[in-house]
């Protein structure tokens, strides 16, 4: 039994104020975003800096949208499920397949009067909540290019489609595991969006040479990450659309959008390479000076980028961008605005466009009249687009170089408390990650409970945290900018682990990390990230990235089993309970904290 008299006597721990952890972020975020807008401004000031990295920047907004390696491109499955006779257009309704039983709903616009192919443009919607899908809320367009010499294709997005499909996870439901698996419902946005050129590419009626994009708001998200990735799209024309994230974190409009605005920006990338993607193609945008979802500072700091960028390809007529004194909306002036950009750089005439339009009713252009096939995996898509990978063997360098590359780059200076015995010699050292909002009477207890030996160098890291209610902006912003709030706490633990190894009294050969709850998850991925620490206890952790913590992308390579079983041969320590999800060797039960030292 190990005497009363050489237990250490429990420091308190910190104290988590309201608001502090938006307060501690602001700055850190901002201070990321700044150099991120600032590495993007370096390589997109001349197309000499920008070619030699643009395919590599390709590759990495294809992986943040979820889309490495490619899907497969299976049969599209068309359906052709009725038609409308206008005057001078016909509109068909159809769905195809982009992923098999992932059906797609849309209208397609087909000028009457053909002398040969003709150009033709996808539509993509924003958000109109409208139950016969978002595309009979926007067939405006449609119509205006069907009567001005365009095949039209104006595709529903998902969730505001004909068949459901979770479309705000983060946003409305805090599925926080989606920024672990990767997953935005942009990607499956922009992979509809290349079906459906696949689709329009091989219509008789259409030139597959002369293919265009545009969209508002949420469409213009998805027409500046498709016109990035599939150099088929000649023209693009993206509506209130796009910003910066430093502006974006300072005016911190995550409060208003949707998840599928924003790829899972892990690779760190600003807006303005999704336009230096796209350059030197002809690309109009517009903005509303009153539009809150897209500050004026964001969308001036881009045109700024890109203005320099088309001049340095000697292309200074294929950009634009459109400032109305409105707010977020559409508009007759901005409709034409397109279609006039759509006649120079895709048709090559100079026109008045035909800008009249009669609608038809939701119903009429609906392709299943509100009965969806039952074999549809829409409602599903998110689980089945990025499932939980199983870990491979070299885990621990994946996680390195895949996950944590950017945590492991910088670490702040730690918040801690350190108790050291006083005699002579070296000992033992165990680090407790202090949980947020713990109460200083219950850690104490706790740790008195245990029997803690005198032997042992005591280390409190009182890492990074928040406040329940703020955690949805804060996880929001910070993957903006490439991070997530338990990476960030996760930084400050590796920073006390750096502290209490060049403590004089710590025996280098015996470092212990603890944790309770999500902090058990730090615990193991900080040993998982430094090998010097020898033993991991765990206390009630969670059984998977699910229930947190949350690292960008970690579900890609691994769930926390697979980490905790990469850990061989150093040693994991349970306390009171040990969940199905852990068993396998080198995991044990204790029930006693004395029994690790």
């Amino acid at each position: 039994m190990i005497a009363r008299r050489t237990l250490l006597r429990v420091l308190p721990a910190a104290v988590t104020l309201p608001g502090a952890g938006m307060a501690q972020s602001r700055p850190l975020l901002e201070q990321e975003a700044a150099r991120i807008l600032e590495r993007a401004e370096k390589e997109l000031a001349t197309p000499q800096a920008w070619e030699p990295v643009r395919a590599q920047r390709r590759r990495e907004l294809q992986a943040m949208l979820g889309l490495d390696p490619w899907p497969a491109r299976t049969p599209l499955n068309v359906q052709i499920r009725g038609s409308l006779d206008r005057d001078d257009h016909t509109v068909e309704k159809l769905a195809f397949e982009s992923l098999p039983k992932f059906y797609v709903t849309a209208n397609l616009y087909l000028p009457k009067q053909r002398k040969s192919q003709v150009p033709a443009v996808v539509y993509v919607c924003g958000h109109a909540m409208v139950p016969e899908g978002a595309k009979t809320a926007y067939q405006r367009h449609g119509i205006s290019f069907a009567r001005n010499g365009y095949a039209c294709l104006i595709v529903d997005p998902i969730q505001i489609a004909e068949i459901f499909s979770l479309h705000h996870g983060v946003y409305a439901m805090q599925l926080y595991d989606w920024y672990a698996r990767g997953y935005t419902p942009a990607g499956i946005d922009v992979w509809n969006a290349i079906r459906a050129i696949d689709y329009l590419a091989a219509r008789p009626e259409v030139d597959a040479s002369k293919i265009g994009m545009t969209g508002r708001s949420g469409g213009a998200a998805m027409t500046w990450f498709t016109a990035a990735l599939d150099d088929r799209i000649k023209v693009a024309a993206p509506v209130m659309g796009i910003s910066t994230y430093l502006a974006n974190l300072r005016e911190d409009t995550q409060r208003r959008h949707c998840d599928c605005m924003f790829p899972i920006n892990f690779h760190r990338h600003d807006m303005t390479h999704q336009g230096g993607l796209i350059a030197p193609r002809p690309l109009l945008m517009a903005h509303g000076k009153k539009d809150d979802l897209f500050p004026v500072p964001g969308y001036t700091k881009f045109e700024e980028v890109l203005t320099r960028l088309y001049l340095g390809y000697e292309r200074p007529d294929r950009f634009q961008n459109i400032v109305v004194d409105t707010g977020h909306q559409d508009s007759d002036f901005l409709r034409e605005q397109v279609l006039r950009w759509f006649d120079k750089h895709l048709m090559g005439v100079t026109r008045d466009p035909e800008m009249t339009y009669r609608n038809a009713e939701p119903a009429e252009l609906t392709a299943f009249q509100g009965k969806p096939p039952a074999d549809a995996i829409n409602p599903r898509v998110h689980l089945l687009f990025k499932p939980i990978a199983k870990p491979r063997p070299d885990l621990l360098r994946v996680l390195r170089t895949e996950v944590f590359s950017q945590a492991l780059e910088k670490r702040g200076a730690p918040r801690t408390r350190l108790r050291a015995p006083e005699q002579e010699g070296r000992f033992p050292g165990f680090l407790y990650i202090v949980p947020i909002g713990e109460d200083p009477a219950l850690t104490g207890n706790f740790f008195r409970l245990g029997a803690l030996p005198s032997g042992v160098v005591e280390m409190r890291a009182h890492a990074f945290g928040w406040q329940p209610g703020e955690y949805r902006g804060l996880i929001r912003n910070a993957m903006h900018v490439g991070t997530t709030p338990e990476t960030i706490r996760l930084q400050d633990v590796l920073a006390a682990i750096d502290e209490l190894l060049r403590h004089p009294k710590v025996d280098a050969s015996k470092i212990v990390i603890g944790g309770r709850g999500v902090d058990a998850g730090i615990a193991l991925y900080a040993a998982a990230l430094d090998p010097r620490i020898s033993d991991v206890l765990l206390i009630e952790p969670p059984e998977t990235h699910i229930r947190g913590p949350i690292f960008l992308n970690v579900l890609r390579h691994t769930d926390i089993a697979g980490t905790a079983r990469a850990l061989a041969p150093r040693k994991l320590h349970f306390f009171h309970y040990k969940a199905p999800a852990f068993q396998g060797p080198h995991m044990r039960e204790i029930y006693s904290l004395a029994q690790l030292f």
